[in-house]
């Protein structure tokens, strides 16, 4: 399996490759070639020409959730690949998205009238699903351990968000389950958990939604603690929405194991 991250908020050492506050994942898998999210832009799909991988290509496309920093570049997508299906939890369709961080609150939802044009080509997740051999979509989640603080600034419509729009991937493979999950609104260990009925977690790809001056040292000392404790043979791969003091909290945990993600990173999965 190859893993590329088209897009993310730090640009690595690839030059010519845009960031952005946003983020986007195409994989191999199955022998298919899929992308989860589509950034914030067009500029997933710019970064993915310099990459060498085609976007007309895709045979399928999973959002993870009803924020324009994974869905914004849903309609360069629809105009690059007129055949991959494209898979979104039900409990976005008519929900507007708002953050009310800085004190400002400003509209994230994705564009629903791309949804309402194409409507052929989206399927609505309501639970669980498997769509090839070996990825599965996660749609449940328990939330019986701590969700992100910061999600405490995030409405939809004009109440607090549940996050029952996340969804994650799950990939199973010999060597365990790689899990994906692009912003983990959910909490990383809920998300997990969720995931842990598949078998052994070997990979787990993604933000935590951990960002600054939300989580005390203390507190993201201890997630990152108890992360490593019940899940000692997990490789932790971040960037998007992870946030410095979290980083530090899970490379001081979780060592080598902990991998700092960027624009252009390219990963092999056996």
């Amino acid at each position: 399996m190859r893993f590329v991250v088209l897009v993310d908020n730090s640009p690595g050492e690839h030059e010519g490759l845009m960031a952005e506050h946003g983020f986007a994942l195409w994989m191999e898998v199955d022998g298919l070639k899929w992308l989860v999210d589509t950034g914030a832009s067009d500029a997933f799909a710019r970064n993915a020409i310099q990459l060498g991988i085609d976007i007309a290509d895709v045979d399928y496309l999973i959002l993870s959730h009803g924020h324009s920093d994974h869905c914004g570049g849903l309609e360069s997508f629809l105009s690059l690949n007129n055949k991959a299906q494209i898979f979104i939890s039900s409990h976005v369709v008519g929900n507007h998205y708002y953050s009310t961080r800085r004190g400002v609150k400003r509209d994230i939802s994705l564009n629903h009238s791309l949804i309402d044009a194409n409507a052929h080509r989206f399927t609505m997740v309501d639970e669980g699903i498997e769509i090839s051999d070996s990825v599965k979509i996660i749609s449940s989640f328990a939330n019986t351990h701590s969700m992100p603080l910061a999600n405490g600034t995030l409405l939809v419509n004009d109440v607090l968000d549940d996050f029952t729009h996340e969804i994650a991937i799950a990939i199973t493979t010999s060597n365990g389950v790689v899990v994906i999950s692009p912003c983990s609104h959910n909490g990383i260990i809920n998300t997990l958990e969720a995931c842990s009925h598949l078998g052994d977690i070997s990979h787990y790809i993604g933000g935590t939604h951990l960002v600054d001056n939300f989580e005390s040292e203390e507190q993201l000392l201890l997630l990152a603690s108890n992360l490593q404790q019940r899940y000692p043979n997990l490789t932790l791969l971040s960037g998007h929405c992870t946030g410095e003091s979290a980083k530090m909290a899970f490379l001081s945990a979780l060592k080598h194991k902990y991998i700092d993600f960027h624009t252009g990173f390219s990963l092999f999965i056996d």
